[in-house]
């Protein structure tokens, strides 16, 4: 007779399937483009299984969704708290946050797709929360160096400074993605070259 703890495996296995398959065939084909029964039969189950553990295609797409931020928040964390000043952390906030947008193209562009005021409610709550965590790392990172008194005169809003920097690496990454023809630089060079620029604009001299 199976254990309990491998009917657990067994279903926790199957709901990774289900939510790897989603995510393939919403990058692929965007979240409009795909149904639940494809979903199901490119996880090998049957499309009840599949409302077993979500709902609908809504609280599969907020879990991508969320999946995704979690990666990202990960990577911000990890190095938001490296260097020995808050100008350090901060230059290395922005290295992971590009890092991951470069790394994984369509999974970041993913985030972008779709007009917030137009997700459902689960998705929504994901955006406010996961991604909110996200861009609150980089603004407390902001606000350590306003605080410290390591920005320029009227740099000390670390809202204002958070969401410049990061329409700044934001506009790299999709660039990068989207021009794929030009002849750019090295993406290393050229992501060093963006950070130096950055923060040689914002620190105090």
């Amino acid at each position: 007779m199976p254990s309990k703890h491998a009917d657990n495996s067994s279903a926790a296995s199957l709901r990774e399937r289900i939510l790897e398959a989603a995510r393939d065939l919403f990058l692929a084909k965007g979240f409009e483009g795909v149904s639940v029964r494809r979903i199901a039969e490119r996880a090998g189950c049957s499309p009840g299984m599949l409302y077993h553990f979500y709902a609908n295609k809504e609280l599969l797409l907020a879990r991508v969704v969320e999946d995704t931020f979690v990666k990202l928040d990960a990577l911000m964390m990890r190095a938001a708290a490296r260097g020995e000043d808050p100008l350090d952390r901060l230059r290395n906030t922005l290295g992971a946050y590009l890092e991951f947008g470069l790394q994984h193209p369509h999974e970041y562009l993913f985030l972008f797709v779709h007009g917030h005021s137009h997700l459902a409610p689960d998705v929504q709550s994901v955006f406010e929360t996961r991604g909110g965590a996200c861009y609150n790392r980089l603004r407390a990172v902001c606000a350590q160096c306003a605080e410290a008194g390591l920005l320029r005169d009227g740099m000390g809003n670390p809202d204002e400074t958070a969401q410049a920097l990061w329409a700044s690496i934001h506009g790299l990454i999709h660039l990068l993605h989207s021009a794929e023809g030009f002849p750019f630089a090295s993406r290393r060079r050229l992501v060093r070259r963006q950070i130096e620029m950055l923060m040689a604009g914002i620190r105090k001299t």
